[in-house]
């Protein structure tokens, strides 16, 4: 297993967060991690708001809060991760908890554990910390475990294993839950702390649901968000954590913007705690989500019969496949899709320093592409991948 101790080079992590190709109508973008438009609660999330607005208690959403986040809030995710509320701190979403868990826990130099292929933006994150990184090979079922028991046994010493155990971005696997608890047992053994990023979560439209890694050891922190499921525009995420990292984590937040939106927090809370509404809303986007998913994955192997393999995932935004073709060349294949009106993220943007670069790899999303036109989209996708085109 590869071993590395340079920082991340986020300039090889292009694609990600940069704004379409203009000029193409009607452009569909295979590559989005965006949820769908039409899964987003706008309207229960505009009563909310005038709920909040219209209620004794207006002027409190529109105060300074705790650190930790707004009671209702942090009672209602604590029932939801089933912990107690005050191992629950809100955030701006699932990178800024990264940001803080990281910050609480690494210094420069130390050795962060992560998956390959891996979230690029948590590479971006990790960078400011200067650290090292010891890829672990991901596949079908998620992480690896035995590949990396064999790295600890033979000496690597990770401070921080990063992971995102549910409907992995970018393959779309979910790690078993014999493996999680392995895993954790890992952790325990050789002192590492694992950090599952958890957004997919609620998106599982096939399948059955696997345990979180126990929050009840001290070796796991997980971080979650509404990012996918209420909108990422509420900037609302929250980090469970051991009662021995919390308050490290709490000072940091302090020191930096005090706490989210009191406003936001209020609306997310008349939502979450209205009756049966949160699951109505998830269970619209994962019936949602599992038609675009079984639309694409049907479409790739109509219009690349032979020349693709991917394999239809049971939740999230992503589907990973591998081009069959001899040595294909994805970035001239992406310049070309762009010209098309569709756009892929190319293998090689999801590993990590020392990594394999998953030659031969895309990942494509299925949030932001209706299904109507998700044959469009593959078929201007199957243009580009042509073999006489692509090079």
């Amino acid at each position: 297993m590869a071993l590395s101790r340079r920082g991340a080079d986020t300039t090889a992590l292009g694609g990600f967060g940069d704004p379409p190709p203009t000029g193409v109508p009607g452009f569909l973008p295979l590559t989005s991690g965006t949820p769908a438009a039409e899964a987003l609660p706008v309207k229960e999330l505009s009563e909310a708001a005038a709920d909040v607005l219209g209620g004794p208690a207006a002027a409190d959403a529109l105060q300074y809060s705790g650190v930790e986040g707004t009671p209702e809030l942090r009672e209602w995710i604590g029932r939801h991760e089933e912990v107690a509320a005050e191992r629950v701190l809100v955030t701006n979403g699932a990178l800024h908890s990264l940001s803080l868990v990281f910050d609480a826990l690494l210094d420069p130099g130390d050795l962060v554990a992560v998956e390959d292929p891996v979230y690029p933006l948590a590479l971006r994150v990790l960078g400011r910390s200067h650290v090292g990184y010891l890829p672990v090979p991901t596949g079908p079922d998620g992480l690896d475990i035995d590949a990396l028991a064999r790295a600890l046994e033979g000496g690597a010493r990770p401070k921080v294993l990063y992971t995102v155990p549910d409907f992995h971005n970018p393959t779309g696997a979910t790690l078993p839950a014999p493996a999680r608890t392995r895993l954790v047992e890992l952790a325990e053994t050789y002192g590492f702390t694992i950090v599952a990023d958890s957004p997919y979560r609620e998106l599982r439209f096939s399948g059955e649901q696997v345990p979180q890694p126990s929050a009840e050891s001290d070796a796991v922190v997980r971080v979650n968000s509404f990012s996918k499921t209420l909108g990422p525009g509420l900037r609302l995420g929250w980090i469970v954590g051991p009662r021995r990292l919390l308050p490290a984590v709490t000072r940091l937040r302090a020191n930096q913007d005090q706490h989210s939106s009191t406003f936001t927090q209020a609306i997310a809370a008349r939502l979450l705690t209205t009756p049966g509404l949160f699951d109505r809303v998830t269970a619209d986007a994962r019936a949602l989500y599992g038609r675009r998913a079984r639309a694409l994955h049907a479409a790739l192997h109509t219009a690349l019969p032979g020349r693709i393999e991917a394999a239809l995932p049971e939740g999230g935004l992503f589907l990973w496949a591998k081009v069959l073709d001899d040595d294909p060349d994805l970035h001239t294949a992406r310049t070309r899709a762009h010209a098309l009106g569709t756009d892929f993220g190319v293998g090689s943007h999801f590993s990590p320093p020392g990594g394999t670069g998953s030659p031969a790899h895309i990942r494509l999303g299925i949030g932001a592409v209706p299904e109507a036109d998700v044959a469009t989209a593959v078929g201007r996708l199957a243009e580009a991948l042509r073999p006489e085109t692509a090079r």
